[in-house]
């Protein structure tokens, strides 16, 4: 940059024309020329130190160039010699000048301003009144059906147009109010449900969760727990362990309609699973089956989306006990801590003010597991849930009661004798378990126990006893696995058709296996759930009330005149009948 003349000059001014083209040259031949003298008054010595000092440093920014251009303009240089100096245009330092003087006359503002364009009809302005009788006659009608409409005419705009006009239009709905979340008491409601997940484990692969979660309504505290079905014994499971998580339980607790709940509905009232309903009077809880909207149960759906945005995100897992380790160490770590945005506290806080209003808990746990029968298989094995459990030889055969939990596996013999225990393996891995070495693996196989299928065909009646004493002549080698295999059968079919079915056997001589599979399959039916629940009831009511029939009135009984207990007259001899079969009719 050319710097300002230098204030010492005599003939120097504020910067014309000439005074700056002559400053311009080289030293030897800035004299002023003889006769002539600028008319302007000449810089003051601090201006013209300011100003030298400013064109010094080039301007680097627009910041710069309008800081540089308005205080040289207050130091009173011209237009055109700021424009030669700062090296931009006068055009550009006018618009400078006009831009600040309008600016300190308008209040100030961080945003950028919005620049003023003038008006422009469009397209669409001309189907305004026809767009809003459209959507005054229909009320629901999509911008797209509007556009199609207006396509059908000379429209020849775009849709965008055509939204933003019905978006601008349409009359914006009502807003709806939030539902207001009831303020229960401490320790008076809670609020549980179930949440299916397909988790691809890092080591089993993809298995479907089912995802049990407790809410305590007034505290807001979590409980979660993990497992593989959703029936009724896995919520009473899951109750258990949230009832030993908080040490206590609320006095009633809300469900949806599930099965597990209530079997069925008549109206508007739930009939609850007795089961179930067995499990809340142990835990002296009440239980609340509401068919509906989720929103009448916010805190356990609330739950999931909680436990799916937190949890799930960011963690993978290698099997279900993982899975279930870290969901535990986030329930205590976490979510026990996080503190609610309203009342900045957080859930053991919280909980600490509920947990003497809870019901306490009885001196014992609730025994969730399930029975089944089960009969055992020939090589000494229980089958469940595609799994192969080992029971000792003695039982081949045998009808065992078979008792299971969320993580263990009990068989009993007949007289409710503990005789093996296993640890529950995963539903369909195909495994045969025997940790206990009832059957280690001999050069030979062990003999066969001829006494016990003795004792088991005499137990089951005298056709079958007469079926055995024809099968067994000869050499058990070629018998024994047949017998074991018809007594296969009362898996499929009730012990007294078998015995009838094995007594027709030996009539005719018919003792195969195939034979007798044949003939029970031709002259009876399999049993159903049905008449188990029958045979059961029906023992239940024989012990209440024993063997005593109910004998039905004579007929005389119903011939008194109530109120006086005289016999009726008998009507004339004229007006009696004799039916077909010898009744008289009156």
């Amino acid at each position: 940059m050319v710097p300002g003349p230098p204030s010492s000059s005599p003939s120097s001014c504020a910067g014309c024309s000439p005074c700056w083209r002559r400053w311009a040259q080289p030293s030897s031949r800035r004299s002023a020329p003889a006769g002539r003298s600028c008319s302007v008054a000449p810089w003051p010595r601090s201006t013209a130190r300011r100003a030298t000092a400013m064109l010094r440093t080039p301007w680097r920014s627009r910041e710069q160039l309008v800081h540089q251009t308005v205080t040289l303009h207050a130091d009173g240089m011209s237009r055109r010699a700021m424009a030669r100096a700062l090296g931009v245009s006068r055009n550009t330092v006018k618009k400078i000048l006009h831009e600040h003087a309008r600016a300190r006359e308008q209040p100030h503002s961080v945003l950028a301003p919005v620049p003023k364009r003038s008006a422009r009809p469009k397209k669409i302005d001309t189907y305004r009144e026809q767009v809003e009788q459209l959507l005054a006659k229909y009320e629901d009608i999509t911008a797209q059906r509007v556009f199609e409409i207006l396509t059908e005419g000379d429209y020849d705009g775009g849709c965008t147009a055509v939204k933003e006009l019905v978006r601008e239009l349409r009359p914006k709905p009502k807003a709806t109010p939030s539902l207001q979340t009831p303020d229960w008491g401490p320790g008076k409601m809670a609020e549980s449900d179930w949440s299916p997940y397909e988790l691809d484990f890092t080591e089993t692969g993809k298995q479907k969760v089912q995802l049990f979660s407790y809410v305590l309504c007034h505290s807001k505290r979590k409980c979660y727990q993990a497992y593989e079905s959703y029936d009724v014994h896995a919520l009473m499971a899951g109750h258990v362990e949230a009832f030993q998580r908080l040490g206590g339980c609320a006095e009633q607790c809300k469900y949806d309609g599930q099965k597990a709940v209530a079997i069925r509905w008549e109206g508007h009232q739930p009939i609850y699973n007795p089961r179930f309903l067995a499990f809340c009077v142990h835990y002296d809880m009440r239980p609340w089956a509401i068919r509906g909207s989720p929103n009448l149960r916010p805190n356990v759906e609330r739950s999931f989306w909680e436990h799916e945005r937190s949890f799930l995100n960011g963690r993978e897992f290698r099997d279900l006990a993982d899975f279930r380790h870290q969901l535990r160490q986030w329930l205590d770590k976490t979510v026990d801590h996080r503190k609610r945005t309203a009342k900045h506290t957080c859930a053991l806080e919280r909980f600490a003010e509920e947990a003497p209003h809870l019901v306490p808990l009885p001196r014992h746990p609730y025994d969730t597991a399930r029975v089944v029968y089960h009969v055992c298989s020939i090589d000494g094995f229980i089958d469940y849930q595609a799994n192969r459990y080992a029971v000792p030889y003695d039982h081949v055969t045998d009808i065992l009661p078979v008792r299971i939990t969320q993580h263990e596996l009990y068989v009993y013999a007949a007289d409710l004798e503990c005789i093996a225990r296993h640890q529950l393996e995963p539903r369909g891995a195909g495994r045969s378990v025997d940790p206990a070495g009832f059957h280690r693996p001999r050069r030979r196989k062990p003999a066969i126990d001829l006494d016990q299928l003795r004792h088991v065909y005499e137990g089951m009646g005298q056709g079958a006893t007469d079926f055995f004493r024809a099968l067994s002549v000869g050499r058990s080698r070629h018998w024994s696995h047949a017998a074991r295999r018809i007594l296969l059968l009362r898996q499929r079919y009730a012990t007294s058709d078998i015995d009838a079915a094995l007594g027709h056997a030996a009539r005719f001589g018919a003792l195969g296996y195939e034979s007798v599979e044949r003939i029970v399959e031709a002259r009876h039916r399999p049993r159903t759930l049905d008449e188990y629940v029958a045979a059961e009831t029906a023992e239940h009511l024989e012990a209440l009330i024993g063997n005593h029939r109910t004998e039905p009135r004579a007929l005389t009984e119903y011939d008194r005149l109530p109120g006086t207990g005289a016999e009726a007259a008998p009507d004339s001899e004229s007006n009696q009948e004799e039916g077909p079969h010898g009744e008289t009719n009156r």
